[in-house]
């Protein structure tokens, strides 16, 4: 079990799905972008309108759906993880109700630039 005072970086958060291991760095934020496109509005009991709403688009057309899905996570990531800078979202329908966003970002800090591509799978699995 990892002993939390030890983590000698500022920003870590725990990583989901393996109790007693944590995340900092570019992982961090990978898990914290990704957090935010699967996480609905109003379902953070003490800041509702934290994240986004993509219910309403998911079983649209995707005509319709596809401009609205972007502009929701572009909104959400843009505000909620200001570690990044968004470059381009790309959803894209995988089955009926199921979608795939790719989001690319790269770190605010980053002189580089380097690209990062995170997968961000939705819908019932």
């Amino acid at each position: 079990m990892l002993d939390w005072r030890t983590i000698n970086y500022a920003h870590w958060q725990m990583r989901r799905g393996q109790p007693g291991a944590a995340l900092f760095g570019h992982l961090d934020v990978e898990q914290a972008v990704q957090c935010i496109a699967l996480t609905e509005k109003g379902s953070v009991p003490l800041e509702p309108n934290k994240c986004v709403r993509l219910l309403p688009w998911v079983d649209a057309p995707e005509p319709v759906a596809r401009p609205n899905i972007v502009r929701e996570l572009w909104d959400g990531v843009a505000t909620y993880e200001p570690r990044v800078v968004l470059e381009e979202i790309l959803p894209s329908r995988i089955a009926d109700s199921r979608w795939l966003f790719l989001i690319n970002l790269h770190l605010a800090g980053d002189v580089e630039r380097k690209r990062v591509t995170i997968e961000v799978p939705y819908g019932p699995a």
